[in-house]
């Protein structure tokens, strides 16, 4: 982050790997396959799940991230929580 909010609606929100962030970084091909996932409900390959994957976490180190959380909802309608390291 280039500046440094001052306030909590400044900051809430400021570092997120959006939509925005993913045109910027994804080839045309995988980014276009994405939103095709996200719209029509079609399956995504493996290798542009993988340069999501990538890309997202080489953006994440860019500012400065060395921890990761997947997060997920189980069927067991509990929350679960898996931690790791870059």
């Amino acid at each position: 982050m280039t500046t440094t909010p001052t306030a909590l609606p400044e900051l809430f929100g400021s570092l997120v790997f959006n939509e925005e962030t993913m045109r910027q970084r994804l080839s045309p091909a995988s980014y276009n396959a994405w939103k095709k996932c996200i719209t029509d409900g079609t399956s995504l390959d493996i290798s542009i799940a993988n340069e999501i994957a990538e890309s997202m976490k080489q953006w994440a180190v860019e500012h400065g991230a060395t921890h990761f959380t997947h997060w997920f909802q189980p069927m067991t309608g509990v929350t679960a929580e898996k931690h790791d390291s870059f």
